[in-house]
């Protein structure tokens, strides 16, 4: 047996203490030096590069990827985010509609799904834009009743509350019945996030800009306000590509990662995206968006597969996924 393997298990037995010490501070000394002797210097360049990639594993990582399909039946939807390989799904309730259940909600959950679930107060007929609610007795009740049944992976409150074609009413009564609605989340330990903002119009309030365009004013508003009410997640919605005068393959990154950047900085709040809506087929683009989302630390990113709005391309027909799906899919494994 080596010295260096039994110095401290010196029997207090033995004649000569002061011979003992020695010994035992030389082969403390021998031995941090052969152990510091066997450390090349390659050895500590690859822990140096091992330390940096377990910081930047540890500080990002992918999004939870997830579906929003539209226009077909649930077993329909249900089929094709099964195809798409996504573990999360965007529904919605009406809370003054629910009647105690959702079959949409059930039947994803029921297949093991994760629902991030817009919360809307009332859909009235002929999709026209509501007002958001202002009893918020009335609003409190109507939440828990469905809360009560269902748990969330994230609450999402109204969808697009600055979008003129589905609210009406001030900002400040959407802000009152946000803040409701995180006060009820949060005794249920539910996640929240606000309805979704415009990315465009978010870079607009980060440059500075000035603008009387409502939209814009209303967005600047939120962000102020959203720096004091404990949401979880600001929530951003875009469309790509951005214009027709861009290349119709690449999503334009450096605009996402500056506003998650300024989100998580000056806010205070992480970001998702409940709502990406690709307005061409290419798959490159596709590619593209997702590794955009992923590099600007997004936390959760929806695509959405429309048949009914004419702008927003498909994913899935109904049996099967089109050639965008598939580029999705593939992109996300």
């Amino acid at each position: 047996m080596s010295l260096c393997s039994n110095a401290f298990s010196v029997s207090g037995k033995m004649l000569f203490p002061f011979l003992t010490a020695a010994l035992l501070l030389m082969s403390v000394t021998s031995c941090k030096k052969e152990t510091l002797a066997t450390v090349s210097s390659d050895d500590l360049k690859a822990a140096s590069s091992l330390s940096a990639a377990n910081a930047a594993n540890a500080s990002t990582s992918l999004p939870n990827f997830g579906a929003w399909i539209s226009g077909f039946t649930i077993d329909q939807k249900v089929n094709g985010c099964q195809q798409l390989q996504v573990a999360y799904v965007r529904d919605a309730i009406i809370l003054k509609d629910f009647d105690g259940k959702s079959i949409s909600v059930d039947n994803y959950t029921s297949k093991g799904y994760k629902v991030v679930l817009n919360l809307i107060y009332e859909n009235l007929p002929d999709k026209k834009p509501t007002p958001f609610p202002t009893n918020m007795t009335e609003y409190k009740n109507l939440l828990n009743k469905v809360l009560d049944k269902y748990q969330p992976e994230i609450a999402v409150i109204e969808n697009e509350p600055t979008t003129d074609i589905f609210h009406t009413g001030s900002m400040d009564d959407y802000i009152t019945e946000l803040k409701t609605a995180v006060d009820v989340c949060k005794q249920r330990g539910i996640k929240v996030a606000d309805g979704g903002l415009n990315l465009q119009q978010v870079e607009k309030v980060m440059k500075g800009l000035k603008s009387n365009d409502r939209n814009y004013v209303e967005t600047k508003q939120l962000l102020d306000v959203y720096k004091t009410i404990d949401l979880d997640y600001v929530n951003i919605h875009t469309h790509a590509p951005f214009s027709e005068h861009g290349n119709q393959d690449v999503f334009e990154e450096g605009t996402l990662k500056s506003v998650a950047d300024y989100i998580r900085t000056e806010i205070g709040k992480e970001v998702i995206c409940n709502e990406y809506n690709q307005r061409n087929n290419s798959q490159k683009l596709m590619n593209s968006a997702v590794n955009a989302f992923a590099s600007a630390g997004i936390k959760y990113f929806i695509a959405h597969s429309n048949d009914h709005d004419g702008k927003a391309k498909s994913l899935y027909n109904g049996s099967n996924l089109t050639s965008l799906g598939d580029a999705y899919k593939n992109a996300i494994k």
